[in-house]
């Protein structure tokens, strides 16, 4: 039970998480590459938020420039929506 209180308590924290993931894109806001749960994963990390890649659930990579909602499971039963905005690179 305490790691689900543990779990709720991050997922709360994670819901007022907004990240910034920079990458490389054309004209039409195709990224030349694409952001996958291991950029995720590190731009969490950077924020403070030590959080295993495969616990990032990603469909797919993400390929154009935008605003995402993105769930990490955290537990079981716990899953929190991550913020994540696909900038151009300067």
């Amino acid at each position: 039970v305490r790691e689900k209180a543990d779990a709720d308590s991050l997922a709360q924290q994670l819901a007022q998480v907004a990240l910034t993931v920079s990458a490389k894109a054309g004209e039409s806001d195709q990224l030349f590459g694409s952001v996958t749960a291991l950029d995720i994963a590190a731009a969490l990390e950077a924020k403070g938020f030590p959080i295993d890649k495969r616990r990032v659930e990603l469909e797919e990579p993400i390929k154009t420039l935008g605003e995402y909602s993105v769930p990490v499971r955290l537990h079981r039963d716990v899953t929190a929506a991550v913020k994540v905005s696909v900038v151009r690179e300067s």
